[in-house]
């Protein structure tokens, strides 16, 4: 028998110690900070004793695959400088959650939590074509009507506004790694001829705010949207609310800042989801020249004969807010997704008194409690603000 070289076995236990190594540091590896950092829960270790694994070797397996990849140690740095490799020399992340750079602007293309990546392109193809056709519009009005009865049982007026996003905006700058279908199918969608008017004619009943036209206008001055990140922030804002404001004629407080913009260095918020972060010049203006007084930590109370049945549970974190400028002693109720904290206080100075609420971050039986147990619906105005690319999970609870 060949007797096996000592420099080669030394050779194979060097490595095999280095391969190891990974698989050791698992349960030292923050593990929290990349699912909060990927907005997913990561793969969960499989049942491994022999019975389960008999029974279905191929499923535990690939879960198994799966939690490695999730749980390895230094994995998360490792992902975190690919993606960063992929966007400053492919102008994408690698993970197709976000493509583009295209003088400036970047395209978010599909929900963050979908880990397979398998439809990498959905909400553009929701926005450009899906949304266009009237069997999906059909379904759409089911959905908001039911959550328009449900909001509006105490009087309130309810309106549905649409935020505008970078697909409908700028498909000229889609970068050339992009599927020519969605640019083709994008550009077809204007002022005119989108899913918002087609819902206005099939249920007239439902109030839709799209300021569909007044954003692809802006958008062509590169410091307002998206600024260079995909999330909705600095000038937008502000021409969403008096776009809002004029068209069901709210008066605007004295402290209203009519501009221009202020252009300053800004932060991109892509740098905690996908590891590529810088500083880029935006437009904005002065938040606090509105004077909102801001109670985050306002604790809505639930009715009296609630808390006196269930006294643990006597309460819910809503976002108030007062306006000591209001033209009018109106109340209002805003729910929205994650772009609410960019625009509440915009929103909130057209009224006496504002409640901001984020389903998405209350879990749903908390929302569901708030809205049956309490009179925070009895107000002069519910708006539902909404992306304009899909049916947001967040709606579930308010139907």
């Amino acid at each position: 028998m060949r007797k096996a070289n000592k420099s080669a076995i030394l050779y194979a236990v060097i490595l095999s110690a280095v391969l190891a190594i990974p698989a050791l540091t698992i349960p030292r590896a923050d593990h929290s900070a990349r699912q909060k950092w990927e907005n997913r829960k990561l793969t969960e270790l499989p049942d491994l004793n022999l019975k389960s694994v008999l029974s279905s070797p191929k499923e535990t397996f690939v879960q198994l695959d799966d939690y490695v990849d999730d749980h390895i140690g230094g994995g998360f740095q490792v992902i975190k400088a690919r993606r960063k490799f992929y966007f400053d020399v492919f102008n994408a992340t690698g993970d197709t959650y976000i493509v583009g750079k295209n003088d400036g602007a970047l395209f978010l293309t599909s929900p963050f939590q979908q880990k397979t990546r398998k439809t990498p392109f959905q909400w553009w193809e929701n926005v450009c074509d899906k949304l266009q056709r009237e069997g999906y519009q059909i379904n759409y009005l089911k959905r908001v009507n039911k959550s328009k009865k449900n909001i509006s049982r105490y009087g309130a007026r309810v309106i549905y506004a649409s935020v505008p996003s970078t697909p409908l905006l700028i498909p000229d700058q889609f970068p050339k790694s992009a599927p020519a279908k969605y640019s083709e199918a994008c550009r077809k969608v204007t002022p005119e001829n989108n899913h918002i008017v087609d819902m206005r004619k099939l249920d007239p009943d439902v109030e839709f705010f799209y300021p569909l036209g007044a954003f692809q206008e802006k958008a062509k001055d590169p410091y307002f949207y998206p600024n260079s990140a995909y999330h909705w922030q600095g000038e937008s804002t502000w021409t969403f609310i008096e776009e809002f404001a004029r068209k069901y004629n709210f008066d605007f407080s004295p402290k209203w800042p009519a501009g221009p913009c202020e252009y300053q260095n800004v932060g991109w918020d892509i740098g905690k989801l996908v590891g590529v972060g810088d500083e880029i010049k935006g437009c904005d203006r002065d938040l606090s020249s509105l004077g909102i007084i801001v109670d985050e930590k306002f604790q809505y109370p639930l009715n009296e004969a609630y808390a006196k049945a269930h006294p643990k549970k006597t309460s819910i974190t809503v976002v108030k807010m007062t306006n000591p400028h209001a033209q009018n002693d109106m109340s209002a109720i805003i729910f929205t997704n994650s772009f609410g904290p960019a625009v509440r206080q915009q929103y909130a100075s057209l009224f006496k008194t504002t409640y901001h609420i984020r389903p998405g971050i209350i879990n749903t039986p908390d929302v569901k409690l708030l809205l049956r147990e309490s009179d925070i619906l009895d107000v002069d105005l519910a708006t539902v603000s909404i992306a304009d690319f899909h049916y947001p999970n967040f709606l579930a609870p308010l139907e």
